[in-house]
Formats: structure tokens, sequence, C-alpha cells
């Protein structure tokens, strides 16, 4: 039944594809990205697979808690269809009568409560929607999560379509076709929701004055900020930047995108000042402190059996709730980010498949510095709106996360605005001068 139900909601994905206007593109065919759809399925089973037949604690395992706790939520419906609407919605359900319920789910509860929502609660209500078409099978619910984040996906590469002309397919593997955008992103987790999210944020954004990108910007908006509310932190400077440049002349860029951060960065430090929001300093030092005791193994799961300590544990430096304590922790939390896993500490194969990821995006780093555009001829705008979405989020996952898996995971939203950057800033008629084969591959 649940290899019967996956092909029939993948076929039927696969019709809307190719009914779609969403998913038309000049030079890419609805063939195409049928395909790349149906590599995310494959991939979101092959990670089902991994967590199921390799990595075997169920309790333990992010594709499984949320999966499970969503049928403790769902079969609510059958006892007590109030409480089940209470729960999905979170209206209303803070409540002692509701413990019973949320005590038999895996991290419904953090460790360490902030005033930040706690995002694991959206993946649950997502798994929660889905059980009425899913029947409680697995798979279904991959094929749900990939054909969201693959809209997310599209709507990224329609974003920079324009801006990269000359550059479609380099384009087209930096969005679709990246190993962990691929893998992680496939899969029944909240990055899936994120780039689904994220991706038509973005897109609806510069269209923001019309009626329908208002409403959908509205929703998907706080959809990104209840999936991974860093991810809406990190994002919002450059959309405000994009835009003020696009509601102007387009000129002073420097001065406007410096203009946007530091007022960004004032009201952001001092936010706890004149709202109850807590300070992002503090949520940050509380989040390093919940992954330390994490990855040191005194955390429990949801049947009080202690969590083993995670294989790919490193050291990072103790950050304070201080702006001078974030600033001193910046350069190793980039480094962490951006550079880990190093060779020698590829361990597990999935930290291999990772590290070699790392190597192959530094190589393309340098080869798009090398083969750089005229500062005169590159989109700077666009450079800036990309290369502060991800800075902000590297610093953020590197000040807070000592665990090698975690950061590939969590930084898989930003990786193809990285390449994006670089794919800017890359002059191809000047590396087609030299690397002849570069046009064999990319023409």
């Amino acid at each position: 039944m649940e290899i019967l139900l996956t092909i029939t909601y993948s076929a039927f994905f696969i019709f809307l594809i190719h009914k779609m206007k969403f998913f038309d593109m000049e030079g890419i065919s609805k063939r195409t990205l049928s395909l790349i759809f149906i590599l995310k399925i494959f991939s979101g089973i092959t990670l089902w697979a991994v967590y199921t037949f390799y990595y075997k604690d169920r309790a333990t395992s992010d594709i499984y808690k949320y999966f499970d706790a969503s049928k403790i939520m769902f079969d609510t419906l059958k006892t007590n269809p109030v409480h089940f609407l209470k729960m999905l919605t979170g209206i209303g359900n803070n409540t002692l009568e509701f413990s019973p319920y949320y005590d038999k789910m895996n991290f419904w509860s953090r460790q360490i409560e902030s005033s930040i929502y706690n995002d694991s609660h959206t993946i649950i209500r997502f798994n929660t929607l889905v059980r009425f078409f899913s029947f409680g099978y697995y798979n279904v619910h991959t094929v749900f999560i990939c054909f969201l984040s693959f809209i997310g996906l599209t709507a990224i590469c329609k974003t920079f379509y324009p801006m990269l002309q000359d550059k479609k397919r380099e384009l087209f593997i930096s969005v679709f076709l990246l190993p962990s955008v691929l893998f992680w992103g496939s899969g029944v987790l909240k990055e899936g929701l994120i780039l689904f999210a994220l991706g038509l944020f973005i897109y609806y954004f510069n269209q923001l004055f019309k009626i329908h990108a208002i409403i959908i910007c509205l929703g998907v908006g706080l959809l990104l900020a209840l999936s991974k509310f860093y991810v809406w932190l990190a994002i919002m400077p450059g959309l405000i930047f994009m835009l003020w440049m696009n509601k102007s002349n387009g000129t002073k860029k420097v001065l406007k995108f410096t203009t946007i951060i530091c007022i960004t960065a004032i009201v952001g430090l001092n936010i706890d000042k004149f709202t109850s929001i807590q300070n992002p300093l503090v949520t940050l030092s509380q989040k390093q402190i919940e992954f330390n005791k994490l990855s040191s193994g005194v955390v429990t799961d949801a049947y009080n059996k202690p969590i083993p300590i995670p294989g790919s544990v490193i050291q990072i430096n103790t950050l304070e709730p201080t702006l001078t304590s974030f600033i001193k922790n910046s350069p190793q939390a980039l480094v962490n980010t951006l550079f880990r896993p190093f060779v020698w500490e590829l361990k597990s194969p999935m930290i291999v498949l990772a590290g070699i990821e790392n190597l192959v995006i530094l190589a393309f780093i340098i080869l798009c510095i090398i083969f750089i555009k005229p500062l005169s001829g590159i989109q700077w705008e666009y450079v800036f709106f990309c290369s502060s979405f991800v800075i902000l989020q590297f610093l953020i996952i590197g000040c807070t996360t000592p665990i090698l898996g975690a950061i590939v995971r969590y930084k898989v939203p930003a990786l193809p605005f990285l390449l994006i950057t670089f794919l800017l800033l890359l002059d191809k008629e000047k590396i087609i001068k030299k690397i002849p084969l570069y046009f064999k591959i990319f023409k």
C-alpha cells in the first residue's frame, strides 16, 4: 500500500509540474524538472533508508521523532477532536490538560526554553496534516515534502534567472543538484519547509506591491519564521535592502546596504529594551548551551534514555550573551560552517560526502575569484543580498553548533545562495578563454 500511494502522489505532483505555469522557465524543460523531482524523491527515500537500517535509534532520529509525534497528535482526532484542533492550530493548547499528549512526544519541549517559538512544533503539525493523505505511511510524507521544497528551489532559481542568463546551467546545478540540498532538503525535516517558504518569500518579495504577492509573502514569511526563526532573521536585512533598491534609482548601493545592516543590528541587539522579545545574543548563548548538553550525552529522549554522544562533536568557543563575545567567536564560526568537516575529520559516510562537497565548493569559489568580472560589471546589489544572508546564517550556526553533522544539515538553505554569490562575480567569457573544457561542460 505504501508503494502504491508513494507512486500515485509522485505521479500527481509530476502532473502539476507539467501543468502549472509557475514551473515555466526558459531553457529548462518540464521533463528536466520532473526528473529532478524524481531524483529528490529517491534522495528522500535514501535518507529514510539511512535512518531506518543504519542509524536505528528511532527515538533520537529527527525524521522519526517528528513523524511519530504527529501520530500522537493525529490519533487525538478520534478521541477528542477539540483537543486535536487546538494542538494543530496552536490556539489554546498551552494548558495542563494537554500535558499527557506532549509528554509522549519527542522534543515537543526544549531542554532550555526561550522566548523564540519552538520550531519543532511546525514540522510535527505538518506531518499531522499529511497524515490525512498518507494513512500513516512514512514515504508519502517524503513525496509531499519533496514537492514543497521543489517549489521553493524553483522559486529561488526563477528569482536569479534574469541576472544569470549566461550561466543558466550553473545556476540550475547550484540550486537543484548540490548533494547536501538534495539529501537533507528531500527528507521529512524542517529543511524542506524552510526551502519552500524561503524560496517563495524571496520570489514574491520583489512583487510586494501586488495584492497576491503581499498575501503569499505574509503566509510563507510566517511559515519561515515558525520553521526556523534565525533563517527569517538572516534573510530580512537583504530583502529590505533589495526592496529599497528596487523602489529607488539604484545608486549608492554600499551606503544603502550599510545603512540597513546598521539599523537592523541596532534594533535587533536592543529589542529586549522596548519589547518582551528576548535579546538575540541571549538566545544564541542558550542555544549553544543546549547543543553542548546534546553533544555531551546528558540529554535524554522521551523514554528517559540517554541520547548517545554524536560522533562528529567539535570544540567551539563559549559564546557569552554579549556583542564582544559574538564578534570574537565569528571567525571560528565562519570557518566551521564554510570549511568543515576537514579532510582529517571524515569518519562516517555522510561526513565524507559533506567533506568532498566542501572541497568542490571551495574550488569553485577560488575559480570565480580568479576569473572575476570587472568590478563595474558586477550586480553588487544581488551580491550584497546573497552574501548577507549566507554570512548571517553561517555566523548563527557556527556560533551555536558543536556537531559537524548538524552544521552540514543546518547550512543547507544557505548553500544555493553561497554559490549564486560567486556566480554573480564570475566572468564566463574569461574562464572559457583560459579553460575551454568549461564551455563544453556549461555551454
